[in-house]
C-alpha cells in the first residue's frame, strides 16, 4: 500500500513537468513580461470634506482678506475601488522615479456647494481652519444665504491617471485611459439637480438642467510643474468635443431653450496655473 501511494504521488509530481517541458524564452516573449513587484493598495472610497481657499490680501478696490468656501464636497467610487499602484524605477545610480497610478471604474465627485467669505491674514494655522467652519456657518446665515454656485455630481468613467516624482520623471502626471470620456453635469428634468449659478447682487440665478461634454479623448493629457506655474498640456486629439447647455434658464423667466456648441478643437493647448 505505502508503495502504491509513493507510486501515485511520483506519478503526480512528474506529469506536469513532462506536459510543461521548460525552454528558453525567445526575446519576443520576455518583451512581454512585465514586473510584478510594487504596492497595490485598494479604496472603497466614500469621502466628504470641506476647503477653504485663502486670498489674504484681496484686490484692487477691496483688499481684504477672502476665502473661497467649497461646502461637502464628496468623493465616491460607488461599489467599486479605487486602486493605487505604486512602482518605482532607476536607469542607474543616484537617479530613479516614483509612479502612483490611480485606477477607478467610475469616480464621482460632487463639487460641493461654493460660497465666499472673509478670510484670515494668513498668519496663524489654527485661525485659518477654525475659520473655515465658522465662516461657512456665517455666510449661511446672512442675507445672502444662497451658495454661488450650488453643487452637482460629475462622473468619470475608466479613469487612469499616473504621478511621477524624481529626477528621471517625464511628468508629474500623465492621464491615461481606453474611453473617451462624457461628462454629464446634473440629471435632465431633475430640478434639485440643476448647475445653478447664484446672482447675490441681483437676487436672480443662471440655471442649466443638464450640461453635457461629449467627445472627451483626454489620454496623453499630461501636467508638470514648472518655475512659471502648473502646466497642463493637452493632446492632438482633443477635437470635435460637444457640449450641450439644456434647459438655460434665465432669473424665473421660462428657459430660453438648449444651447449646443459642436467641433470645439482643444488639442495641443498648454493651461498655466499660478498664483498672483
Amino acid at each position: 500500500m505505502n508503495f502504491k501511494k509513493l507510486a501515485l504521488a511520483a506519478a503526480v509530481a512528474v506529469a506536469p513537468m513532462s506536459a510543461l517541458a521548460l525552454e528558453p524564452m525567445q526575446d519576443e516573449a520576455l518583451s512581454g513580461v512585465t514586473g510584478q513587484d510594487g504596492i497595490s493598495i485598494g479604496l472603497n472610497l466614500n469621502a466628504s470634506l470641506n476647503v477653504g481657499i485663502e486670498d489674504t490680501n484681496g484686490f484692487t478696490g477691496n483688499t481684504g482678506a477672502g476665502m473661497i468656501l467649497i461646502e461637502n464636497m464628496g468623493l465616491s467610487t460607488g461599489t467599486g475601488d479605487l486602486n493605487l499602484v505604486i512602482d518605482s524605477a532607476s536607469s542607474g545610480s543616484g537617479g530613479g522615479v516614483l509612479q502612483v497610478s490611480i485606477q477607478a471604474d467610475a469616480l464621482t465627485v460632487d463639487t460641493g456647494d461654493l460660497y465666499v467669505g472673509q478670510g484670515t491674514d494668513g498668519t496663524d494655522v489654527a485661525a485659518g481652519i477654525a475659520k473655515v467652519g465658522t465662516e461657512l456657518t456665517a455666510v449661511q446665515g446672512s442675507a445672502f444665504s444662497d451658495p454661488i454656485l450650488e453643487s452637482v455630481s460629475v462622473t468619470l468613467n475608466d479613469l487612469e491617471l499616473s504621478l511621477q516624482l524624481g529626477s528621471e520623471a517625464s511628468n508629474l502626471f500623465a492621464i491615461s485611459t481606453t474611453s473617451v470620456l462624457s461628462i454629464e453635469i446634473g440629471t435632465l428634468q431633475d430640478g434639485s439637480d440643476n448647475l445653478t449659478l447664484n446672482d447675490a447682487a441681483g437676487g436672480g440665478a443662471l440655471s442649466v438642467d443638464q450640461l453635457a461634454l461629449n467627445n472627451l479623448d483626454v489620454d496623453g493629457i499630461t501636467g508638470q510643474v514648472t518655475t512659471s506655474g502648473l502646466v497642463i498640456n493637452t493632446n492632438g486629439a482633443l477635437t470635435g468635443v460637444e457640449v450641450a447647455a439644456m434647459g438655460v434658464q434665465l432669473g424665473t423667466a421660462d428657459s430660453i431653450g438648449n444651447v449646443y456648441v459642436t467641433g470645439l478643437d482643444l488639442s495641443n493647448t498648454a493651461i498655466t496655473i499660478a498664483g498672483h
